[in-house]
């Protein structure tokens, strides 16, 4: 069988028995379904962010998306963005291995969004044929936005709500359910506690075997990504140093329960697969089942006593690894070896800054706010700290830097830290230079300062100086 690649084709097409069956439910109108064009974007945000119980617009990944329409009006919304990294009854039904799901997952997409609009309408299969419609032009729409077709597509329905009944109906297969991730940004998962069905359909019949043969046919094969094993960032000398750093951090495993029996080689795996791109606990696990031999070994990788091959951890090896490891002497390791490998002027420049990181305020209803010391020109953190709960930024800078050598170094704070008890800590107890932002919310200070000309300075006076 030839594999037909969806190209964006031109005109109209004589109609077939969907076109019928579509004027039959709305008269002659037509019912059409398009790409939303740019102009109408913040329409199409406004309406899912309304309608959708989501009440969110925004997708991940790569993303089109439609209206369909009739008679001029919008009668439903339609998003579609990248297909999830992994998910077990897909794969299954697929049969990939982790090395091919990571070289072939663009090709598959996921219904993200699908909002019908207006009154209930007693129209029998409106849903189902939207989609039908929807998918006649999908693949070719997405090799013209983003260089390569779709094959398959999918999508996650959530049985408290709704029983799929439109995927049923238009032929998509049901494939079993979700373990409760999703996925709040590009590459972050966050366990929500909620499983989805999860439902499947090809665009072409043989598109689940062709992604899990051992070869996609010459119509796909170019569109196949590379492994990342070319993206091992740091050589033998560095690996040997970075594990050396991670011999500090205890081992939080019983003693008597190890596979992988060198607890720094996982860290040091899980670093190494962060520097190179790798943010997610299924992408470092992708990331050490590509690694060869060689890598292994340098990551001083478990060997199988019988076949003497370095064993690469698996994805529930290496999280389970990392959810039980002190973070805190886990950072004090990975700031000891990073400041170990910047030049003496790298270290003469910091930035002092805090975060609240949204991700995580999702994931448990509370804000973690992070304050973090940079390193100017290089963006990698001298240290980082988590913030207590009622408390703010301003007495946790003493804690912030004091394992810290700032002797003659300049430290940039913003205009919450022009205060006189963190510019004397700075300059008498650290040794540093600062560098403090005044706003008007400091009439005094901000108009002392501006009356400076240059050559002066002025001892710092008043209790917020």
């Amino acid at each position: 069988m030839t594999v037909k690649i969806a190209k964006k084709s031109q005109g109209s097409r004589a109609p077939n028995c969907v076109d019928e069956a579509i004027e039959t439910f709305y008269g002659r109108a037509p019912l059409t379904v398009r790409l939303v064009r740019a102009e109408e974007a913040d329409r199409w945000n406004r309406l899912v962010e309304k309608h959708h119980y989501l009440k969110k617009a925004s997708m991940v990944g790569e993303s089109l998306r439609y209206v369909a329409e009739q008679d001029g009006q919008w009668v439903a919304l339609l998003g579609w963005s990248s297909a999830a990294f992994h998910v077990q009854a897909r794969d299954r039904l697929i049969g990939w291995s982790a090395i091919q799901r990571q070289r072939r997952r663009h090709l598959l997409a996921c219904n993200a969004r699908f909002v019908l609009l207006g009154p209930k309408r007693k129209v029998a299969n409106l849903a189902s044929q939207i989609l039908s419609l929807n998918l006649r032009e999908l693949s070719g729409d997405w090799h013209a936005a983003y260089g390569h077709p779709i094959v398959a597509v999918e999508t996650f329905v959530d049985p408290k709500r709704f029983a799929g009944t439109c995927y049923q109906a238009a032929n998509w297969k049901q494939v079993g359910t979700s373990k409760g991730f999703g996925r709040s940004r590009l590459d972050f998962y966050q366990l929500h506690k909620q499983p989805k069905v999860m439902f499947l359909y090809p665009i072409y019949p043989k598109a689940f075997e062709d992604l899990g043969a051992e070869e996609l046919p010459k119509e796909l094969a170019d569109y196949e990504t590379q492994p990342k094993t070319s993206d091992f960032l740091l050589n033998g000398k560095q690996c040997q140093s970075l594990i050396q750093a991670f011999q500090k951090v205890p081992d939080p495993r019983h003693r008597t329960k190890k596979v992988h029996r060198n607890g720094a080689s996982i860290l040091a795996l899980a670093t190494v697969a962060m520097l190179a791109g790798n943010n997610t606990f299924l992408a470092i696990g992708e990331f050490s089942q590509d690694l060869n031999q060689n890598q292994l070994r340098c990551l001083r990788a478990t060997r199988h006593r019988k076949t003497r091959r370095y064993l690469a951890p698996s994805e529930s090896a290496i999280r389970r690894y990392l959810q039980r490891v002190d973070p805190d002497k886990l950072d004090k390791a990975i700031q000891s070896w990073i400041s170990s490998h910047l030049s003496p002027d790298s270290k003469l420049k910091l930035a002092i800054d805090g975060k609240t990181v949204r991700a995580a305020s999702k994931a448990s209803g509370r804000s973690v706010h992070l304050f973090a010391a940079l390193f100017h020109g290089t963006g990698l953190t001298a240290r980082q700290i988590r913030i207590p709960e009622k408390k703010n930024e301003i007495p946790c800078v003493k804690e912030l830097v004091a394992d810290l050598d700032l002797a003659n170094a300049w430290v940039s704070l913003d205009a919450m830290h022009a205060q006189k008890a963190t510019a004397q800590y700075l300059v008498e107890e650290k040794k540093a230079n600062y560098l403090v932002t005044v706003k008007a919310n400091q009439p005094t200070l901000q108009e002392a300062l501006l009356t400076l000309t240059l050559g002066q300075s002025f001892p710092p006076s008043g209790p917020n100086a």
